[in-house]
């Protein structure tokens, strides 16, 4: 898997990733509105869910090869109706790559939390979330 935007629930959305800012994007589609024509609070949420999930990978070092992870829990807090193009960035993680990748070593699993930002086209924020998320190393 090359990111988080290959999941069949993603693609089925039109959630890409962004290799230059390890960012991911919802696209401007009137399949995911709601009944208002507002982008849908349930696709924000997913994009703000894969883009966690994708921060796994590029900045925690995490791999399917070795490494499970499992989704926790999610606190979100949803700002403004939003339309057209949303992006998901992680604004911050509770673990740099060292300690991440320490902590999987010695006790085979972490808890670790990545705090996503969404922003509209915009650039007015739509959605803040912190997911927390549980990964457990297989051993060799």
């Amino acid at each position: 898997m090359s990111s988080v935007a290959d999941i069949p629930l993603n693609k089925h959305l039109g959630i890409t990733y962004q290799e230059d800012s390890q960012g991911l994007r919802l696209p401007d589609d009137p399949r995911i509105r709601n009944y208002f024509g507002s982008v849908s609070f349930c696709a924000q949420f997913a994009l703000a869910e894969a883009a966690s999930a994708q921060c796994l990978f590029d900045r925690l070092g995490m791999d399917l090869a070795t490494d499970l992870p499992t989704l926790r829990s999610a606190v979100t807090k949803f700002f403004k109706p939003t339309e057209g193009l949303s992006t998901a960035e992680p604004i911050s993680l509770q673990h740099s790559f060292d300690e991440f990748q320490q902590i999987l070593d010695s006790r085979r699993k972490i808890i670790t939390n990545v705090v996503v930002e969404v922003v509209s086209e915009a650039g007015m924020k739509a959605l803040e979330g912190e997911f927390t998320w549980l990964v457990l190393r297989r051993s060799s």
